[in-house]
């Protein structure tokens, strides 16, 4: 891992994810108890995260497309800067949040504000994978995904906390700090060195044909992740969501408490990070999917049953873990073999943006009209139904594998 500090722009790169993924913790800790604020309802609140990531969905899909024609520095730059707008912009909504503007309700304009934060993050994060992983295969690749998930896995670890007890004394300060945290994103952007003209990438070496017949055998792997994926984030959408109005509003919690939960929540994900970087037992390990599918279902249940702080951030914290590594399998496999990995990378983000969007309305739908448990039990349905797809996909695409090698011979 020591060689990846000698390559300056990674590290620069790296930097700005940081700085960017602290802005947003902020701003989606803090939401949740913004629209209680101003008077929205549950389903509101999984509007404005909604808005966000429906947005995000549709313009990763765009993103996919046409990215890979821009120059990424350009790209990345225009991002960062309108961060900081979005970022003025919410803290003008709770500032002046009881007054109509251009006829938009308080909450319409959260929901505005917020679908602005998704076309700007539909557009940064698969050029920022796409730049720092293009000319890159097998165990180099995994390092680099490694410390790049580190890097952001921080700011979600740290920024939750401090945004958490920052609401106690006044709810814009925490998007006094994610405005901070949005202009020094601009300016390291604004120092990376744009050393090629776009993500093309490089000449392939062999090692990168290799790397493509090992992707056309694992397509196994590929879509079991895809399903993992979109399942355990459909449960990240309830939690980012609507987790911290169930601990305030059903269970009597402080705003600081959920700020604890989501940090050690990304303490273990950050661990698990760490982990799948420096080692490679777990390419093509088909096993490690049911053991952390089975691990959100415990959590799961733990909310639902427990009453107790220490239980409930222990079954926050243990999230963690099987979001690492559904996260980090899908990376790794959604992008193996491939040449336009901007392209791949907005693949796997829709997938994200996707479940956080059904997860977040779907579950204020549920909590507003059946309870504040009901989101929980939706999800632990997910959960198991996402499971019975991944087995399903491995034998119909392996069963397929092998009628193809029928027909050749």
């Amino acid at each position: 891992m020591r060689q990846l500090f000698k390559d300056r722009n990674f590290i620069k790169l790296c930097l700005a994810t940081l700085f960017l993924s602290s802005c947003l913790q902020l701003i989606w800790v803090v939401m949740p108890f913004i629209v209680k604020f101003i008077g929205g309802s549950d389903t509101d609140v999984g509007l404005c995260f909604m808005g966000q990531m429906g947005v995000y969905v549709i313009f990763c899909t765009l993103a996919g497309i046409m990215i890979d024609r821009f120059r990424p520095k350009r790209i990345l730059v225009l991002g960062a800067a309108a961060e900081v707008f979005v970022a003025a912009g919410l803290l003008a909504t709770v500032l002046y949040g009881d007054k109509d503007v251009m006829f938009l309700s308080p909450v319409m304009r959260l929901v505005f504000l917020m679908s602005a934060n998704g076309i700007i993050t539909a557009f940064f994060w698969p050029v920022m994978m796409g730049w720092i992983s293009t000319g890159y295969e097998g165990a180099e690749l995994t390092k680099r995904f490694g410390f790049y998930n580190v890097t952001w896995g921080m700011a979600n670890m740290v920024f939750p906390i401090i945004g958490g007890y920052l609401m106690e004394i006044n709810y814009f300060l925490p998007l006094v700090l994610a405005g901070s945290m949005a202009v020094l994103c601009l300016v390291t952007v604004c120092l990376v060195k744009c050393i090629s003209e776009s993500l093309e990438p490089p000449k392939r070496s062999d090692s990168t044909i290799v790397s493509q017949e090992m992707y056309r055998q694992s397509r196994q792997f590929l879509w079991m992740s895809r399903a993992a994926l979109f399942s355990t984030f459909i449960c990240m959408g309830v939690f980012r969501s609507h987790l911290g109005i169930f601990y305030k509003f059903q269970l009597g919690f402080s705003e600081s408490s959920y700020g604890w939960a989501i940090s050690l929540m990304c303490l273990f994900n950050v661990t698990v990070f760490w982990m799948m970087a420096r080692s490679h037992y777990w390419h093509h390990n088909k096993y490690l999917f049911a053991i952390t599918q089975s691990s959100i279902l415990i959590c799961i249940l733990m909310i639902i049953m427990s009453s107790g702080l220490m239980f409930q951030l222990l079954a926050a914290g243990m999230v963690g873990i099987g979001y690492g590594v559904v996260y980090s399998s899908h990376q790794y496999y959604g992008v193996s073999g491939g040449r336009r990995r901007s392209g791949l990378m907005a693949i796997h983000e829709t997938l994200i943006g996707a479940g956080i969007s059904i997860g977040s309305l779907i579950g204020g739908m549920l909590s507003d009209r059946f309870g504040r448990y009901s989101p929980y039990w939706f999800i632990f349905a997910v959960i198991i139904a996402g499971w019975v797809v991944q087995v399903i996909l491995w034998f119909c695409i392996g069963r397929n594998k092998r009628l193809e090698v029928i027909k050749k011979q």
